[in-house]
């Protein structure tokens, strides 16, 4: 957008004067005012009736499109170019969250806020369908959280009630993940390099299986169903899982029960042995935990004891 926005800027210098031109301006910049949030909309009507006067009145010749760029965010300033210098470091999924705190801890994390924003909406569009829907696509947005590393899963719930409705319309209308989170302004707007991530495990291709699953059968599916979706989820998400259709060949068998049946066995890949448990089993029963949703849920002191909040808070709570 830098080198358009100068573009213009150049070539418009010599038609500030007029008074059609005046209007227009601010007529094109009040209507793009009304589409922000009403709080931010009234800010940006009233800086726009204050500043645009003022910028139209300069002279062409003591116009530097650089810094008029800068101005309106669209050209990164001095500042933002040497910040951008500084090196990616996206934690892997051992890593404290606490990492993440803020920028300023450490010079190896560039906007961490941004690298998460880039994250998700990359591994949210690997779980599109080929025909997406608004629907399927808020629907998918409740599921990714769960598949970033763990690192950023204290952060994701909370940018995605923030972020989550504007983040839905840019991807319908085919927007690039960093360009949404430019027009977020969680990153800048030259090019970063793109996060490094560890290749794809086993495990993290069947807690996309179990959660395309959620997506079509919902908790509860009898066998043929989740047959027919083990036969399908390929196709229907192409970019879901890197060697997708080996995965489920090999491991198709052992989930076919299991995936179909996630309200009384959430933690479907441990179950299939491709996720390692992060507590210690204990024989079925000894521990209340084991006893399924209806104990899990009963109250949120339960559901944090038995690690299972989110799956409560997802499936059980909301229908309340």
């Amino acid at each position: 957008m830098c080198p358009e926005c100068r573009q213009i800027v150049q070539l418009s210098g010599n038609m500030v004067f007029s008074k059609d031109t005046k209007v227009t301006v601010f007529k094109a910049l009040y209507a793009l005012c009304l589409r922000l949030p009403e709080e931010q909309a009234s800010e940006c009507e009233s800086q726009v009736k204050m500043f645009l006067p003022k910028i139209l009145q300069q002279a062409s010749s003591q116009w530097k499109p650089e810094e008029v760029c800068e101005a309106f965010g669209l050209c990164a300033t001095h500042e933002d170019k040497e910040l951008q210098q500084l090196p990616l470091h996206v934690p892997n999924k051992d890593t404290s969250s606490s990492a993440l705190g803020t920028a300023t801890e450490t010079q190896d994390i560039l906007n961490p806020v941004c690298t998460l924003c880039v994250l998700f909406i990359k591994k949210l569009e690997t779980l599109l369908p080929k025909n997406m829907t608004e629907g399927t696509l808020v629907k998918l947005m409740d599921e990714v959280c769960d598949l970033l590393p763990s690192s950023y899963k204290d952060q994701c719930d909370d940018f995605v009630e923030k972020y989550g409705a504007e983040i839905v319309e840019f991807l319908l209308s085919s927007a690039a993940p960093h360009t949404i989170c430019t027009l977020l302004h969680l990153c800048l707007f030259e090019t970063q390099p793109a996060p490094e991530v560890d290749p794809i495990s086993d495990c993290e291709s069947c807690q996309t299986l179990a959660a395309l699953s959620r997506l079509h059968l919902g908790l509860n599916a009898s066998e043929p169903q989740t047959a027919a979706f083990l036969q399908s989820v390929c196709t229907l998400h192409p970019r879901a899982m890197p060697k997708c259709e080996a995965f489920t060949r090999v491991h198709g068998s052992r989930l076919l029960k299991l995936l179909g049946n996630q309200m009384e066995v959430p933690h479907v890949c441990e179950k299939a042995d491709l996720c390692v448990s992060s507590k210690k089993l204990e024989p079925l029963g000894n521990n209340p935990c084991t006893w399924g949703p209806s104990y899990w849920c009963k109250d949120l002191n339960t559901a944090q004891e038995c690690g299972n909040q989110v799956f409560c808070e997802k499936y059980m709570w909301k229908k309340n």
